[in-house]
């Protein structure tokens, strides 16, 4: 091999490491890219999740309602059951001449 193919030999395989720089610096360059719009993009779905999150607290808001609801429900029948039964005892006690421990 004379002085002429080496040099020749050296520039090619210069031109390939060159090849293969660039190559490689591209594709970092596309994964930066990539990765600050995958960044960007995410910051948008958070802040999209935040106002979901603002919009449908009063959906959890109105489960807690309505566990109240019926536990209001659950008390006003057993008040309704309770006066019910009085109505009803004042009524045979009424029903029986209205004697009680004084008259007697």
């Amino acid at each position: 091999m004379n002085d002429a193919e080496i040099w020749a030999v050296w520039r090619v395989w210069l031109l390939v490491g060159a090849a293969v720089v660039l190559v490689a610096a591209a594709l970092l360059v596309t994964i930066w890219l990539t990765a600050r719009s995958i960044a960007a993009h995410a910051r948008r779905a958070l802040a999209a999740l935040e106002t979901i999150r603002e919009n449908t607290r009063a959906i959890w808001e109105l489960q807690t309602t309505n566990e109240l609801g019926r536990d209001l429900q659950e008390t006003v029948r057993d008040i309704e059951a309770k006066s019910t039964a009085l109505v009803e005892a004042l009524d045979r006690r009424a029903a029986a001449g209205g004697r009680g421990r004084s008259e007697a």
